[in-house]
């Protein structure tokens, strides 16, 4: 009996340190958080994903967090649907950076559009769904050698499974996946 209630006991303050040390990741006061961002990388995550989407904020005195969210979290809160986590605030990043007035430029793509082609940069084919057809990649699992070094000397990206598409690099690479021309030009690079 004695050994139950000790358990219960730990098990409580387990649970409160727990809570104490990272339940407040999200800052619950709206001007706590200096800025925010979003992120995505590429490649075979171990989640079975082949893309792993962030939301990225840099918190006054406590440098930039990175916390790994769904597709379907991400967009909501970049397209100001729903409020940046822990506060009352939304806000249309997509709007912002210019990537709505870029996909509506072009009539026949759906808002998605941009995130659904993400993964061609890295793969030569979708590595689960081929039916979802080529990518632009000139590697079977990687990009080019001059692929790879276009990608770290335009947004900073050294290794696709570790690094992040990180604010106006995620902003540029999804005007770019929708570019005829940049498309182009990346396949190009052999």
């Amino acid at each position: 009996m004695k050994s139950t209630f000790y358990c219960r006991i730990a098990s409580f303050l387990f649970g409160l340190c727990f809570l104490l040390l990272f339940g407040s990741f999200y800052p619950q006061n709206p001007q706590a958080i200096s800025y925010l961002s979003f992120g995505v990388k590429v490649g075979i995550m171990p989640t079975g994903k082949i893309q792993q989407y962030a939301i990225v904020h840099a918190v006054h005195q406590r440098g930039m967090r990175i916390q790994p969210v769904s597709f379907t979290e991400m967009y909501n809160v970049a397209i100001g649907k729903w409020p940046i986590p822990g506060t009352k605030v939304f806000h249309n990043y997509l709007e912002a950076h210019g990537v709505e007035e870029a996909i509506s430029a072009k009539e026949h793509l759906k808002e998605t559009a941009p995130f659904d082609s993400i993964w061609k940069i890295r793969f030569v084919e979708h590595p689960f769904d081929g039916r979802l057809g080529k990518g632009w990649s000139q590697g079977d699992v990687k990009p080019s050698l001059k692929q790879q070094g276009y990608i770290f000397h335009e947004y900073g990206i050294k290794g696709y499974d570790q690094d992040y598409f990180i604010d106006t690099s995620f902003y540029k690479l999804l005007k770019h996946v929708i570019d005829d021309n940049w498309i182009n030009y990346y396949k190009s690079l052999r």
